[in-house]
């Protein structure tokens, strides 16, 4: 089904992954969907790691090296005060504490591997410059990678308030 909605719409002109996801959509939750889940849920396992090397080939062919770093650690830095001050804004407006609000905050920073499929398409589409792509891409990594430590960071700095 996937792959025919990835089809259909690729005629269309659109990136197939759209199709894929509009029919991923349309299955109801059941006994039927959790046994098609049970069947193709090992295929992560593959497709997933496949992806980022996919992902990083692009960054590779695109020439490391050229990299305009400060634009590179600009968008980190964005990147990261983006995603940790809107978690942080939203919690606090839906009424929770500081701390909670700024661990909700971190947390959000996990979303980049739905940024690496946005950011693949984007740049197959030509929609992203090179520069851009890296730029955002290592964002998107940086950000992943941080939220374990900034949570360990958060989790021993409410341990030390209680303590007081």
């Amino acid at each position: 089904m996937a792959l025919v909605a990835g089809n259909g719409v690729h005629a269309l002109g659109l990136t197939p992954i759209f199709g894929a996801f509009l029919a991923g959509l349309m299955i109801p939750k059941g006994p039927a969907w959790e046994r098609v889940a049970g069947l193709i849920g090992g295929t992560g396992r593959v497709f997933v790691p496949v992806f980022f090397v996919v992902a990083g080939m692009t960054l590779a062919t695109g020439g490391i090296g050229a990299l305009p770093w400060s634009g590179v650690v600009l968008a980190v830095l964005l990147g990261i005060a983006g995603k940790v001050g809107g978690g942080y804004l939203g919690a606090r407006w839906g009424g929770e504490d500081r701390l909670t609000s700024v661990r909700i905050g971190v947390l959000v920073n996990t979303r980049g591997l739905t940024e690496i499929v946005v950011l693949q398409v984007g740049y197959t589409a030509g929609l992203l410059t090179p520069g851009l792509f890296v730029a955002l891409l290592v964002m998107a990594l940086v950000t992943t990678t941080l939220t374990g430590p900034l949570l360990d960071l958060i989790v021993r700095r409410r341990v030390l308030l209680e303590v007081r």
